[in-house]
């Protein structure tokens, strides 16, 4: 199964069965182990929309919690108090979080003109060894229904989306572009209707 919100549907009907308990502990646990597993394998997975790595961020808004690095089942955990019911509140959320879709709303195409700054710099590492990622061909910026913020992604060449962060404004977004690139205001282009952006 290559897909978390396929393999999470399959927990959700029989917790038992994959966790030994209806716990919310017993969940991560197996969502680590699943994580584990892919990439030791070198499998890859189908892309998730929206991505389940934007669940941890997801839940702490809902939750009014000023940041995300206690992660998803702590703070659940913690609001809800019982590890039977933080599983099933987990199910519930999910649930909202899958209803989201996502909407470009703007987007900048990469020239000869730009190049970086230096004021902010990217890394990847690839077999160990930390190498500054490749200049974006295009950056989107998107909004997801029911949220209230932006994501900006970031488009490579080959055409790999990477997911570079969470604003609660587009000028925020856009600022932090322009101090990465010296992208203009002017050279964003407006798609307000454009769905499945990523």
């Amino acid at each position: 199964m290559k897909n978390i919100y396929k393999l999470l549907e399959r927990i959700k009907q029989r917790p038992g069965m994959y966790l030994g308990q209806r716990s919310i502990t017993a969940l991560l646990g197996f969502i680590c182990g699943y994580d584990f597993a892919l990439a030791e394998n070198h499998i890859l997975v189908e892309e998730e929309i929206p991505p389940f790595r934007q669940f941890h961020d997801w839940v702490a808004r809902s939750y009014k919690w000023s940041e995300s690095t206690a992660g998803w089942k702590n703070i659940i955990l913690k609001e809800v108090g019982d590890e039977a019911k933080a599983c099933d509140v987990f199910f519930e959320l999910l649930e909202l979080f899958k209803q989201r879709s996502p909407v470009t709303k703007h987007r900048v195409f990469f020239n000869s003109n730009h190049q970086r700054t230096g004021t902010i710099f990217r890394y990847s590492y690839i077999d160990g060894i930390r190498t500054e990622s490749p200049l974006p061909q295009e950056i989107r910026i998107v909004h997801y229904t029911t949220d209230s913020g932006f994501y900006r992604f970031d488009i490579s060449p080959s055409g790999e989306i990477s997911e570079i962060g969470y604003f609660e404004t587009e000028q925020l977004a856009m600022e932090e572009v322009y101090k990465e690139f010296q992208i203009s205001l002017d050279e964003w282009e407006a798609l307000d209707n454009q769905a499945d952006a990523t």
